[in-house]
């Protein structure tokens, strides 16, 4: 099966029909809902710039938190990123399905 692309909140093949979801865009999603459900909003965009470097990860404008992921990344990098940013942030009072969960206490470990 060909890498897909995220949009909305469907993962597409490269056909852009709706097809069925890999682990990978499964766990981006439930990850991705995590994020918003602990108030941070997602954007993705292309991070690329020839001045300086930009890295995924969270960063404050005009008092929201806010993820930036570089639509470059392929699901597994973009599930790395989101992991990583959710492990450094309380999450006690918010539901995750447990191999969420996981995953995000596993983006804690060094």
């Amino acid at each position: 099966m060909g890498q897909g692309k995220m949009t909305g909140r469907r993962a597409v093949g490269k056909e852009g029909k709706p097809g069925a979801h890999s682990a990978a865009a499964l766990t981006l999603l439930s990850l991705e809902d995590a994020a918003r459900r602990a108030g941070l909003e997602i954007r993705y965009n292309n991070l690329e710039d020839e001045e300086m470097t930009i890295s995924s990860g969270m960063c404050w404008l005009r008092n929201r938190q806010l993820l930036l992921v570089d639509n470059r990344l392929g699901p597994i990098q973009r599930v790395g990123v989101i992991a990583r940013v959710l492990s450094r942030m309380d999450l006690e009072n918010i539901y995750l399905p447990p191999a969420t969960r996981q995953i995000i206490e596993e983006a804690r470990r060094p």
